[in-house]
């Protein structure tokens, strides 16, 4: 008979999920590595990368094997080398958008991460409520709990405790893409002050590690989750069929392409194909379809040795489907991308 010791046993196996941060150890770049110097998504998993006026390069950082600086063995970090420009309306940050604007409002909560930067400078943490699009949704709100954190040359540990607003009387909108983000500051022209506590504009190399956002006053120790329980969670967002260290858009010959086998046809035909997603999607997704060869928008005739032009694709929240001609007797592979972020 299961005892309620042994049941204690198993629920405390499981990851307790108090890090509201997808990917906050840097484990995950299903997109690549970097370097990153364009704006949105394109490196770590979950983390939008932003500049305007300004420029950055965003780039996985491997920690030194057996490094005491920062504590549990990790083994990445996020990397932003930052060319400021003169300008009140330049800035350059890097942000996540925590699905559900209503998850922590009325919440006290308390952010921690580990940072350093090539000399000391200063950077600026902030939160945003956007309650999304469709119908009349209320208007965004930015600069809630904005803090000032000091960095050195070494890594060190930072620890804000903030109160979350509530969203009471507001209106959320109807396309269900409302979130709370969370924002580090790096570079900030003098229209964005009331947003960073007048940080200013500043270039260098700025190294971010750890980042973990839960309930309460107290910051525990990193939660360290199953690096698969933390690859779903950002395949919720972002699924590619290349394996998780190549990234989209490659040459490759690789195992895990599409192949669709030969048809029975008497001549070219109008070819629908589905794949399900290993995790159902936040959303309907926008879609991208490879070939092998890494041209965009075509699959691949294997048979035959050339691409094939795609008709159509259609992402949806749990499958994706793919109008192309085929012919028979014909081999044909492709790879893809589905992504709903925020």
């Amino acid at each position: 008979m299961t005892t309620a010791a042994e049941l204690a046993s198993y629920a405390s196996s499981f990851p307790s999920f108090r890090n509201r941060i997808i990917n906050g150890d840097f484990d995950i770049w299903q997109r690549g590595t970097g370097p990153q110097t364009s704006s949105g998504y394109g490196s770590a998993d979950r983390w939008e990368n932003f500049h305007s006026g300004s420029t950055k390069t965003a780039s996985q950082q491997a920690f030194t094997v057996g490094q005491t600086d920062v504590p549990g063995n990790p083994k990445y970090y996020l990397r932003h080398v930052v060319s400021s420009v003169a300008g009140s309306g330049n800035r350059v940050l890097v942000n996540q958008k925590i699905e559900g604007v209503s998850s922590l409002a009325g919440k006290t909560v308390t952010l921690s991460f580990w940072a350093k930067a090539d000399s000391n400078k200063s950077i600026a943490t902030e939160f945003v409520h956007n309650f999304g699009t469709g119908g009349s949704p209320s208007t965004a709100i930015t600069g809630i709990q904005i803090v000032t954190h000091s960095l050195t040359t070494s890594w060190q540990k930072f620890t804000a405790t903030v109160s979350i607003p509530s969203i009471s009387g507001k209106t959320i909108g109807s396309d269900n893409n409302d979130y709370i983000s969370f924002a580090f500051w790096f570079d900030a022209g003098s229209d964005y002050n009331s947003r960073t506590n007048s940080l200013g504009q500043q270039s260098g190399t700025f190294d971010i590690a750890q980042v973990q956002l839960e309930e309460g006053t107290v910051a525990t120790p990193f939660e360290h989750r199953p690096i698969g329980t933390e690859l779903a969670l950002c395949q919720r967002y972002f699924e590619k069929s290349y394996d998780i260290n190549t990234a989209p858009g490659n040459s490759t010959q690789e195992n895990s392409f599409r192949t669709i086998a030969p048809r029975t046809l008497s001549s070219a035909a109008d070819y629908m194909y589905s794949v399900q997603y290993k995790v159902t999607k936040r959303s309907g997704t926008d879609l991208v379809i490879y070939s092998i060869d890494g041209t965009q928008g075509s699959v691949r005739d294997i048979s035959g040795g050339t691409n094939t032009t795609l008709r159509s694709s259609l992402g949806g929240a749990s499958n994706l489907m793919i109008n192309f001609d085929i012919i028979d007797t014909r081999f044909y592979a492709f790879h893809w991308t589905a992504t709903a972020e925020l």
